[in-house]
């Protein structure tokens, strides 16, 4: 009888356990990942809608208009998208299932506001029953202009506004013609280019030495020694198996911190980082949103560190330049470029500046959220300095601004299919940031290197934000 008293009691139990992982599973369903499934481009009820509704508009904080509906004449609407591909990869498209802004503002975009009233204005005037617009922190003057240095060349270019976390521009290259996806639909999903894939937010790439801007943090954080360590550069130096060179074999000499930020000495952030050990580096990494998700409307790609306290001495002084196993987004190195412009803090990063019903309300206006304070404003005025260092003396000069104190890091990547990216992070007016960068070139020769691109970014930022 006791045996069957226990085994009651262990099926009961057994089954409130299962009751309430279910609970939890539903909870985390509803909670947390509603706005994934509902804005991902497998969900197929994003292609359900109602033909008497007139989807709403997308728009820049300007208001000019990025996507609309068309009457045909017929009772149907087309979705035209105005500014075709200087935008593709932020509205998305909305045939062939949606991606972007299309698929992300989904509903809001079909949603009726007081709808009602809208129906009997039907009936009675012939206005169409219209969904919510969705107005943008995006500038389309900055996204042109990004778009346009671009060009041809493949990479992205990511401009914030540190204080905030708004994005203001957020340009990639390859991109399509959302008004003809369906049309070339075979083509684009097979293209080898990827020019579907929105490489401002989706695309991982070795951060090269962008990425000492986290090592440094790592020694002020976790390295009392930092302010008296040198290193005497030779242009390369031999860690465990692994030949660090520095670009181009420049001989350095005696550098501290602020001069391997400026000159970008790869040999003195090898061995500074073997001095310090890989859980430093690897701690920092996380506290600045490696390995972890964030927050954003839009698809986008997890950074990674790869980095423990099994890690092999050739490991450690790889992830230390930006190089190995690293991986970050372009999006990513701007809110990093946001942290030091604003004394550590880190933003959420918004696209959405607010809704607006089709009376012209205004409805669910985004307040700028902290996401984390990263590191102290003591650190982050200190990497200021460096980072102004690297502009005005070191391998950023192109980043120039004339009567502006801009502070950035160039990097490098090696890439083992072809010629190595470029890249550029910054901020400027250095002393009071108003505006942030990120810019990445594939494959980059000398006449497509990221940071005078970076540089062009940021003046036209510059006169419309300053």
């Amino acid at each position: 009888m006791n045996n069957l008293k226990r085994s009651t009691q262990r099926i009961f139990w057994l089954i409130t356990l299962i009751f309430f992982l279910i609970l939890a599973a539903m909870a985390k369903l509803v909670l947390f990942d509603r706005q994934e499934i509902a804005s991902s481009p497998y969900n197929p009820r994003l292609n359900y809608a109602d033909s008497s509704v007139k989807r709403g508009s997308i728009k820049d904080i300007n208001e000019d208009t990025l996507a609309e509906s068309v009457d045909n004449g017929d009772g149907t609407y087309t979705r035209k998208y105005n500014r075709s591909r200087m935008a593709a990869h932020i509205t998305g498209y909305s045939s062939k299932g949606k991606t972007g802004v299309e698929a992300a503002e989904n509903f809001e975009l079909q949603k009726v506001h007081n709808e009602i009233l809208q129906r009997i204005e039907y009936i009675l005037t012939g206005e169409p029953i219209k969904g919510n617009d969705v107005i943008l922190t995006v500038d389309m003057d900055i996204q042109s202009v990004a778009g346009n240095l671009l060009g041809n060349k493949k990479g992205a270019v990511v401009v914030m506004e540190p204080s905030t976390g708004r994005v203001l521009a957020l340009q990639a290259y390859p991109d399509f013609d959302p008004n003809t996806v369906a049309q070339n639909w075979e083509s684009l999903k097979d293209d080898p280019d990827s020019a579907l894939v929105n490489r401002s937010t989706q695309g991982l790439y070795p951060p090269g030495s962008t990425f000492k801007i986290v090592t440094a943090l790592a020694a002020l954080e976790y390295y009392d020694g930092w302010q008296n360590f040198t290193y005497e550069c030779k242009g390369e130096a031999v860690f465990e198996n692994k030949v660090i060179h520095c670009y181009n074999n420049t001989v350095h000499g005696t550098v501290d911190m602020k001069k391997a930020i400026a000159t970008s000495c790869n040999c003195y952030f090898a061995e500074l980082a073997k001095t310090m050990g890989a859980e430093a580096i690897r701690k920092e990494a996380d506290k600045l949103y490696f390995n972890e998700t964030y927050p954003f409307l839009l698809a986008h790609s997890d950074s990674s560190v790869v980095l423990n306290g099994d890690s092999k001495e050739n490991e450690i002084v790889e992830t230390a330049i930006g190089q190995g196993k690293t991986l970050a987004t372009p999006l990513h190195m701007a809110m990093i470029a946001c942290a030091v412009a604003n004394d550590g803090m880190m933003m959420k990063p918004y696209i959405v500046d607010h809704i607006q019903y089709y009376n012209g309300a205004v409805s669910k206006t985004t307040v700028p959220e902290k996401l984390d304070e990263v590191f102290s404003a003591e650190y982050a005025n200190i990497i200021t300095d460096m980072m102004v260092s690297c502009v005005e003396e070191g391998t950023g000069t192109a980043a120039r601004i004339s009567g502006i104190e801009v502070a950035g890091k160039t990097g490098t990547a090696e890439n083992a299919t072809g010629s190595d990216h470029s890249w550029f992070i910054g901020f400027a007016p250095a002393d009071n940031p108003k505006v942030s960068v990120a810019v990445v070139i594939e494959n980059a020769d000398q006449d497509g290197r990221a940071t005078p691109i970076a540089a062009k970014v940021l003046q036209a930022a510059l006169e419309k934000y300053q």
